[in-house]
């Protein structure tokens, strides 16, 4: 077994956070938090408490990232987990379980015309594979905002696999 790197949650947010700033070749002070894909510390302040209240989070655990799915869903990066919350439901995937991305099922808009999940403004179901073999699909958007989730958090496993969080 491996031996695990204690960092501090404050470390494991910076080097999401570089993950993130090195994949759009971009630096905090480009953006705003109205973006799809973003950082959690952008959102409106109300808007980051109304998510807190529903993250459950850890003591010394930090939300990072947040990809808009709607005005009621989002899906949370923290320093230990991913966090999908609706309206209704809340589902949590520690990187601990997290194996890596299955990436998105096809789909079809409609029956003539296939839309390829590189074009901008559409949701398909994207699978995150967990250590235990399952994969569990969330609908995410296409396009960039859904390959720069992709292309950011697949480096999550690593967190789960190197890194403990020093208390």
């Amino acid at each position: 077994m491996e031996n695990l790197i204690e960092k501090s949650a404050e470390q494991i947010k910076d080097r999401i956070e570089f993950w993130f700033f090195k994949y759009f070749n971009k630096s905090k002070t480009d953006f705003t938090g109205n973006e799809i894909f973003t950082l959690f510390e952008c959102l409106s302040k109300e808007l980051q408490t109304d998510i807190k209240k529903r993250l459950d989070l850890n003591r010394n655990e930090i939300p990072v990232l947040v990809l808009k799915i709607s005005e009621s869903e989002f899906i949370i990066n923290t320093t230990k987990k991913f966090v999908r919350i609706d309206s209704k439901s809340t589902e949590i995937i520690n990187y601990t379980e997290f194996e890596w991305h299955n990436g998105y099922k096809s789909f079809v808009v409609d029956k003539e015309k296939k839309i390829i999940t590189k074009h901008n403004g559409y949701f398909a179901e994207f699978g995150l594979t967990k250590t235990n073999g399952k994969t569990i699909y969330w609908k995410i958007p296409t396009g960039v905002p859904g390959y720069g989730f992709w292309n950011v958090t697949k480096k999550c496993e690593l967190i789960g696999r190197k890194y403990k969080i020093a208390e």
